[in-house]
């Protein structure tokens, strides 16, 4: 059994101590007898078809796109019911699956990504818009990835147009007009299903999916850019800029790490409190400052960098280059 001094030193280094979240609402479907199918991003970078259903207590999965040769790989398990509405998926220890009436789902694979078997979170959503139009905006984003082994994460800003084009910004808010840091820009092209292949000039970086709802909006980008000083693989995502509240922050998440730890926490104002890390109760708490370093954005007393987007998703970019994937139980 873990100590509490192992948890803490884990803690500390890995939830950053928590928070920033990303959400949104979208509407339900894609349910049959066999559960329902969420288009998914792994935070590996990894595109996923992953189903559930609630009432037989399982869950399936196959990888439709693939940057470690795992195309066509499937998986499949049971589900235990937890007291706080989530599910512990059999085959993926300490991961839990959420699914919110909204459509969203957080969720975790199990596999050979690279050199290691390794838990990777996924978010997922079941009726992705099918118009560009419909995710047009700004948005604020966080941005997880690979290259050449070496990983970390960034943050920043990106915009989409009416017309299917898009710019963006790291390390830097989009909406004032200028960008001091790295820009980039480039178009969507439709795929069919809510799916769009994301070029940058003649390159393909990757696959997105978006929702949209009455608030705001979020983009899912599963990045497949292995150019030198490309976006590499893994995950973007992105929430559209709206202003941060209490009533999207306030109340209980769980969160998927890149390191492959799960956790449960709490948020009330300002204030944020870890209570369960791979299992152990534990009980440390920590602060975040909203809308910082700009608009949507919120910033954490242990240094790490997110945003919130709605009542759902949450994720985070940790001060040691790590990040975090999570999602609102109540």
């Amino acid at each position: 059994m873990k100590t509490y001094f192992t948890v803490k030193r884990a803690v500390l280094g890995l939830f950053s101590i928590a928070l920033a979240l990303v959400a949104a609402s979208c509407g339900g479907g894609g349910s049959s007898a066999a559960g329902t199918t969420y288009s998914s991003v792994a935070m590996a970078g990894e595109l996923i078809d992953y189903t559930i259903d609630t009432t037989a207590l399982t869950y399936s999965y196959t990888i439709t796109e693939s940057q470690f040769g795992l195309t066509g790989t499937t998986g499949s398990g049971t589900l235990v019911r937890n007291g706080d509405g989530s599910y512990s998926p059999s085959g993926v220890p300490n991961a839990r699956v959420v699914v919110l009436p909204n459509g969203l789902l957080l969720g975790a694979v199990r596999e050979r990504f690279g050199s290691a078997v390794v838990t990777v979170p996924i978010v997922g959503l079941s009726n992705p818009v099918t118009t560009v139009d419909a995710i047009a905006g700004n948005y604020n984003y966080i941005h997880r990835n690979c290259l050449l082994s070496v990983c970390g994460a960034d943050h920043g800003t990106f915009q989409i147009a009416a017309g299917g084009t898009w710019t963006s910004c790291a390390g830097d808010d989009i909406a004032d007009g200028m960008c001091s840091g790295t820009s980039a820009s480039g178009t969507l092209e439709p795929l069919g299903n809510g799916r769009w292949r994301v070029m940058d000039g003649s390159t393909n970086i990757g696959t997105a999916l978006g929702f949209a709802s009455a608030g705001q909006n979020v983009i899912l980008l599963d990045l497949k850019d292995v150019r030198p000083g490309g976006f590499g693989v893994g995950m973007l995502v992105g929430g559209q800029q709206v202003t941060m509240t209490t009533a999207q922050t306030d109340g209980t998440w769980i969160a998927g790490t890149s390191a492959g730890h799960w956790g449960v926490f709490t948020a009330s104002g300002s204030t944020i409190t870890l209570n369960l890390l791979d299992g152990v109760p534990v009980s440390i708490p920590t602060t975040f400052t909203a809308n910082a370093p700009w608009t949507g954005m919120a910033t954490t007393g242990a240094g790490g960098v997110g945003f919130l987007a709605g009542a759902g998703v949450y994720v985070l970019e940790t001060a040691s280059g790590g990040a975090e994937l999570g999602i609102k139980l109540r």
